[in-house]
């Protein structure tokens, strides 16, 4: 951690470590032992996906399995691999690892980064989120492995299950198939399924995982599990149960999407897209034949996220129930938010509210800039498009290839504003103190609202 300078604050340290990343892996991909020989990739272009890797998103504007060797592809993995875990954890993992003490501003970078407000049991917390990581990724390999070694024989097929099991758990939405995801398992309920619990895991948040190993390793006791991740489950499945009954409502008769399938491969299909809406960026239909309403629901759900401190974007769900919960106690007149027996502090509730003005800011400001370079693109699809790389979902509706340089330079920069946070890009800019003026109370005014 050494390696920081001393003066720069948390969030400067996490945007840095991620823009070199971002500056090394293009550099790599676009060596020509990273590529095949018929790649027609620009820099450009390895640019661009480095910046979607590393901020685990999942759009691209030529495909992996048509631009990138066997060598590119492993530099692909990594790159998500760091982006989903963040490197100033992998650094201070290798800190832990070598004994080496963390001073309170390395601590303090690393809690930011993995968003982890104390720093109670942080260093077996840091240990157990790439051990349980590491665990996940294998065991989704080897499921994977059961369909793709018959198709693609030992060595293809591994690798595969290797790749989609580390671009799922980051939530990354990366295959090595071509342009079309995973379009053509629609059905396979082994790669649709595991892929869901792979993006689902890692969208859970790393808190919830550390809070579940440690209450179910009890054997004295009754697991009594914290409020965040109580809240978490819940919201989870509330919010995977809602959409997969949308999606079957607004596409169940639509013949270019689910139309065609069975009631049991509708069911798949309508709940894997619901799961890789909350940023993972597989699909397994066509998003430009889906319906005008559904497009709609996808972008709620792409806004939504997933659960703070893992490898999910959005504004979380933790902060869209803060922001409802606070709204309900101000139109009912309640003096408190209260949730589950518990009240939520104004700190929280603050943080709600600027998390999502800010990103409610960048997105009208993203969708404003790319209509104005791609004016001749559909607004749905525009809207689309900004909401997935904002959230670091990934999906789209074909459209980032064609979208002008100008236009994919927009694309990059709210992928990278989605994956850093707003308040974390805010924060790096503020002064570490506020000035006098800012600081001083004036008399109360009123103001119409």
């Amino acid at each position: 951690m050494k390696a920081f300078k001393i003066h720069l604050t948390p969030s400067q340290r996490i945007i840095l470590s991620f823009l070199l990343v971002i500056l090394v892996g293009s550099l790599l991909l676009s060596l020509p032992i990273s590529q095949v020989p018929t790649s027609t990739a620009s820099y450009w272009d390895h640019l661009f996906t480095t910046v979607s890797m590393v901020c685990v998103t999942g759009l691209f504007t030529k495909a992996v399995a048509d631009t990138y060797s066997t060598v590119g592809q492993i530099i692909c993995m990594l790159l998500i691999q760091i982006g989903g875990l963040s490197l100033v954890g992998f650094v201070g993992l290798f800190a832990l690892r070598g004994g080496r003490k963390i001073n309170f501003m390395s601590m303090a970078t690393l809690q930011e980064a993995l968003n982890r407000s104390d720093t109670k049991h942080f260093r077996s917390f840091l240990k157990s989120v790439f051990g349980f990581t590491l665990a996940i990724e294998t065991l989704g390999a080897i499921l994977l492995s059961f369909h793709f070694v018959p198709e693609f024989g030992w060595a293809k097929g591994l690798f595969t299950s290797i790749f989609l099991a580390v671009s799922a758990f980051c939530n990354a939405g990366f295959d090595n198939f071509g342009a079309n995801s995973i379009v053509r398992y629609v059905d396979n309920p082994l790669i649709n399924l595991t892929l869901a619990s792979l993006i689902i895991m890692g969208g859970l948040g790393f808190s919830v995982w550390f809070d579940l190993h440690t209450q179910l390793g009890q054997k004295h006791h009754l697991p009594k599990l914290g409020f965040h991740t109580k809240v978490v489950l819940g919201l989870t499945a509330t919010i995977l149960g809602l959409g997969t009954l949308l999606t079957l409502l607004t596409e169940w008769n639509n013949p270019a999407t689910i139309g065609q399938l069975s009631f049991g491969h509708k069911l798949l299909a309508s709940f894997f897209q619901t799961v890789t809406m909350r940023t993972a960026g597989f699909a397994s239909i066509d998003y430009t034949q889906a319906e005008p309403i559904t497009l709609l629901i996808y972008i709620f759900q792409m806004m939504l996220g997933g659960a703070p401190g893992g490898t999910a974007g959005g504004i979380k769900i933790t902060a869209f129930l803060t922001l409802i919960l606070y709204a309900r106690s101000e139109i009912l007149g309640l003096p408190h938010t209260n949730f589950l027996g518990r009240t939520i502090d104004s700190l929280t509730i603050r943080k709600a509210f600027a998390t999502f003005s800010v990103f409610l800011l960048v997105f009208l400001a993203g969708l404003f800039a790319l209509a104005i370079t791609d004016k001749h693109q559909p607004l749905l699809f525009l809207v689309f498009e900004v909401m997935s790389a904002l959230a670091t979902v990934g999906v789209t509706a074909n459209l980032t290839p064609s979208l002008s340089m100008a236009g994919q330079a927009v694309i990059m920069a709210l992928m990278f504003f989605g994956r850093i946070g707003p308040l974390s890009i805010l924060a790096s800019l503020a002064l570490r103190k506020a000035s006098k003026t800012e600081s001083l109370q004036y008399a109360k005014s009123s103001m119409l609202v």
